[in-house]
């Protein structure tokens, strides 16, 4: 996959923006998925890859860990296994990111979610894959670029 050429994404309405692979499309949420999801982005160019943005209210008194649990709750109620969640950073936010999937078409639907807090807003960037070893790097990259704008 041609990951050199980069764009800027921005939401001024969810406000956050990250950089996205130039040939990559943006899409509606799909609300049956989830209705925290705000937008997806998806690319069929060598494989089927997928990176959806979450967001939802969150008490910032409670660890990131407990919105990180939950999620992972539902995700294995869809037949999702082999969690692993690391702290990490993105930028100089503390964040938590968790590694997961399910057999899918004959192979394996690889996830890696990174899970961040700006005040009373929790955001969880959901990347998938039938490709890992080809996509998570550019995962990273793409997660790395995530920033938070002013509402």
């Amino acid at each position: 996959m041609n990951t050199t050429g980069m764009k800027r994404y921005k939401s001024t309405e969810w406000n956050f923006a990250l950089d996205i692979p130039k040939p990559w499309h943006a899409f509606p949420p799909v609300s049956s998925n989830s209705p925290a999801e705000v937008i997806r982005f998806a690319s069929k160019e060598e494989g089927n890859h997928l990176v959806i943005i979450f967001r939802w209210a969150r008490d910032p008194k409670k660890p990131l860990r407990e919105g990180c649990e939950q999620v992972q709750q539902i995700l294995a109620g869809k037949g999702f296994a082999n969690f692993s969640t690391i702290e990490t950073t993105i930028g100089t936010r503390a964040a938590l990111m968790m590694e997961f999937d399910r057999p899918q078409d004959g192979g394996t639907w690889s996830c890696r979610q990174y899970f961040l807090a700006e005040g009373t807003l929790h955001y969880a960037l959901g990347f998938g894959t039938n490709n890992k070893d080809r996509m998570f790097e550019l995962y990273d990259r793409m997660a790395r670029s995530f920033e938070f704008s002013a509402e």
